[in-house]
């Protein structure tokens, strides 16, 4: 279950990459580069307790990462984790930098190339001269109040969402639900969508230049898209699905929320069919019905709207999940 097929090379329009700012970095390791880590259950712990042994490659980054900070004034680790096949880490901007971000963290990974190619001459990477990292790399800006916290918490939960997935692949399907607003609703997908640190509700006027704040909204919805962050909305008029089906292109989660039920044997229609399978859909319902109904009242579309809002709101393992009764 892929989790970080968004862009890595897309950058924020209007962004001074240069200026004070904290940073949620993502790195994936090129397809020929060894693992990165190892991640086990401790089996000493009651609950799922994720014991992450680093390996040489991850050892190299760790390093580098720490060179980082020395070589360029005024960057702060804040959080990292080293993944089998991605890093995480948080970075703190404290002061203007004379480069952009891209040009430090080009010169962060070819230095951790350069070092792993000089501690393993015979490797395949090193034979071939090849990356250790994919190009590019993708970047959460700290826009919204608690993004800092919200940051660190998901690269800290890392780990354990990676050993959850690994153990337990029903826990994407029928068997939780979510208390919402003082009601349960169903999951059917990918539960650890609710834990992206970047979620934002769309919501649009049938007439969408009298949405309040529209452009303010617009310029929100276009940088949770370029960052790898998730949508959240019912998706109810044709200008909301634009921005999902812009979403999904871009490889981004979507969470949508709706009102009909789903079994263990019906399966999400047409194309939402592909995006749970690929781990980029979590359906959150309320289940009144047991098919799509064929027109939508305005009251409950707001009801619908409403939960959107909320969900958006949660901050990483923030949401109230039960399982669900067995029948």
């Amino acid at each position: 279950m892929p989790e970080f097929n968004h862009s890595q090379n897309r950058r924020c329009r209007n962004h001074d990459y240069r200026s004070r700012c904290i940073y949620m970095i993502t790195m994936l390791k090129s397809k020929q580069a060894p693992f990165l880590s190892g991640i086990s259950r401790d089996p000493k712990a009651s609950k799922i307790s994720p014991i992450v042994e680093i390996y040489p490659a991850g050892k190299i980054i760790h390093d580098c990462l720490n060179l980082l900070c020395r070589d360029y004034r005024g960057l702060r680790i804040l959080n990292r984790i080293v993944m089998p096949d991605h890093l995480h880490f948080e970075l703190f901007v404290t002061e203007r930098t004379e480069l952009t971000l891209g040009s430090m963290m080009a010169a962060f990974k070819s230095g951790c190339t350069n070092k792993f190619h000089e501690e393993f001459p015979q490797s395949q990477l090193a034979l071939g001269k090849l990356p250790l990292f994919e190009k590019g790399f993708n970047d959460k800006i700290a826009f919204k109040a608690g993004a800092k916290d919200a940051f660190y918490e998901y690269i800290s939960d890392n780990p354990r969402r990676y050993l959850v997935k690994k153990l337990y692949p029903e826990f994407f399907f029928h068997k939780l639900l979510i208390n919402v607003k003082g009601r349960k609703c169903g999951l059917y997908g990918n539960i650890f969508l609710l834990d992206n640190p970047v979620k934002s509700f769309v919501k649009l006027s049938r007439e969408p230049l009298k949405t309040p704040d529209y452009e303010l909204k617009i310029r929100e919805w276009e940088e949770t898209i370029r960052s790898g962050g998730v949508l959240v909305s019912p998706f109810i008029n044709p200008y909301e699905k634009e921005y999902r089906d812009a979403a999904v292109k871009n490889g981004n989660g979507i969470i949508l929320i709706t009102d009909y039920r789903f079994s263990d044997r019906k399966k999400p229609y047409k194309e939402l069919f592909d995006q749970c399978a690929e781990g980029r859909l979590l359906i959150v319902s309320t289940e009144e019905f047991a098919e799509p109904p064929k027109a939508m009242k305005y009251l409950h579309a707001q009801e619908l709207n409403a939960i959107a809002a909320e969900i958006a709101q949660l901050a990483p393992r923030g949401a109230r999940l039960t399982r669900r009764p067995s029948s």
